[in-house]
């Protein structure tokens, strides 16, 4: 009891709007974690090591290139106990809405995760004074890394790279978003807030819209190098 009134309180008085942008973050992707180990039928121990990864893995990768000690999942111990109780808890709840767990619901969680950690790692490579571009891609790779290793631990193709629809495309956008916010003198929290709702908006638009790039067909389809048109000869 006493570790958990230690969690509690430091959980408490830590919150505020910004801390909250983490905390709604770390959630959607660690549900995003169980809710596919559950699907894959999944080990207990492993659905612990996908809703980890999939709500640090990004954040880990983030600290590594700005070089921020102590790395976030030490410094906020209580998030780390926070995915544990969800790792633990969240597949008793899924046994009572086998029907609910759509894949929409998996996509939702991820572009939730996704549009809040982009937004507050693009946030913290500015705050560190780091250039613009680069804490774009600072705040993008926190977006998508996360989902990266849930995906390469699962043994399926990672969706940030051959998933069509746009994904880290969308948090580039998002990313740009705020910096151009904080460029226009705008509240950092207010402009965190807001690229994150348009990176979520834009992200499930692109799903339900089924809007695809591809590009890659179409420069296949084009492309009369003779590289190419030897590749055809030979039926590759």
């Amino acid at each position: 009891m006493d570790a958990i009134n230690a969690w509690f309180t430091t959980f408490i008085a830590k919150v505020d709007l910004l801390y909250l942008t983490d905390v709604i973050g770390i959630i959607a992707f660690a549900f995003a974690g169980v809710l596919i180990g559950v699907r894959m039928k999944v080990d207990p121990v492993g659905i612990f090591v996908l809703a980890f990864s999939t709500a640090f893995g990004g954040g880990i990768f983030r600290d590594l290139m700005i070089d921020r000690r102590p790395m976030y999942w030490i410094a906020n111990q209580e998030l780390v106990w926070l995915v544990l109780f969800i790792a633990i808890f969240t597949p008793m709840l899924f046994r009572f809405y086998k029907k609910h767990l759509t894949y929409d619901l998996f996509v939702w969680s991820d572009a939730i995760g996704l549009g809040f950690f982009a937004a507050v790692g693009t946030h913290l490579g500015i705050q560190l004074g780091v250039p613009s571009l680069s804490s774009v891609i600072c705040g993008v790779a926190t977006g998508v890394f996360g989902g990266l290793c849930r995906d390469t631990f699962l043994n399926v193709k990672p969706g940030v790279i051959y998933d069509h629809q746009p994904y880290a495309s969308v948090a580039f956008v998002g990313s740009f978003l705020y910096v151009f916010m904080v460029e226009m003198g705008i509240d950092a929290t207010v402009s965190i807030w807001v690229s994150s709702i348009f990176i979520v908006a834009l992200r499930m638009w692109c799903y339900y819209k089924d809007w695809r790039i591809a590009y890659h067909d179409q420069f296949y389809k084009e492309d009369h190098s003779p590289e190419t048109e030897r590749d055809r000869a030979q039926g590759k």
